[in-house]
């Protein structure tokens, strides 16, 4: 009788592990499918997200649904055309970047260009044939410092179009021609200075950055 007993035991394991089995997977796949939309809706809005690539944010708002959102009383007033020049500088060397001039029209619209020549190394120079940019103000995000501190005044902008730069090599001779993505990004504070970075990829893996500060041109 133990004996019966026992393949009894044994059968009803063989018959219950397969279950068991079956629900773990099914649990894994819900913790997978929620995590994936966790991760989608925490980046939806790209006025509450901070760490986004430039390109990726430009799609984002791209595709956004939300309404145009008014300048709050604490942003800068623009009732004329606000323009900025300004010299770009490598965010790592700080090595000059060519030049960027940046016009904020009164309805919000952003558009400028960068151009220029600057030299990388005492061989190889990079003249910008093309970098034009279009864009506009977002009033909804709110600027945010690196310790978390937040200034509600400052008003954001971001702009993208294409680049085109001509890299000579003086001394093999040779010239090449770089091509890709331009995104502007920058804030404005309530006494018009103009803070920002501007970022040029041509494959969205590798990528510049480089960045400015500038009063507004009388």
């Amino acid at each position: 009788m133990r004996a019966i007993h026992l393949r009894l035991l044994q059968q009803k394991d063989r018959g219950v592990s397969p279950v068991l089995a079956l629900l773990v997977i099914v649990g894994l796949v819900c913790l997978v499918v929620f995590v994936r939309w966790y991760m989608k809706s925490a980046v939806k809005d790209p006025d509450l997200c901070y760490d986004l690539k430039p390109w990726k944010e430009w799609r984002l708002r791209e595709s956004s649904q939300k309404p145009k959102q008014e300048l709050s009383t604490e942003q800068p007033a623009i009732t004329d055309l606000l323009k900025f020049d300004t010299n770009l500088s490598d965010a790592e060397t700080g090595e000059p970047r060519g030049e960027l001039g940046v016009f904020i029209g009164p309805g919000g619209s952003v558009s400028g260009s960068w151009y220029g020549l600057y030299w990388k190394t005492r061989t190889r120079n990079f003249q910008v044939m093309g970098g034009n940019f279009k864009g506009k103000v977002y009033p909804a995000k709110i600027y945010r410092s690196e310790t978390g501190e937040q200034d509600p005044s400052k008003l954001y902008l971001m702009a993208k179009y294409e680049f085109l730069v001509q890299e000579t090599d003086t001394e093999q001779g040779k010239v090449y021609n770089r091509a890709g993505d331009i995104y502007v990004q920058g804030w404005l504070a309530k006494e018009y200075v103009l803070t920002g970075k501007v970022t040029i990829t041509s494959d969205e893996k590798y990528f510049e950055t480089f960045t400015w500060k500038t009063y507004r041109t009388p």
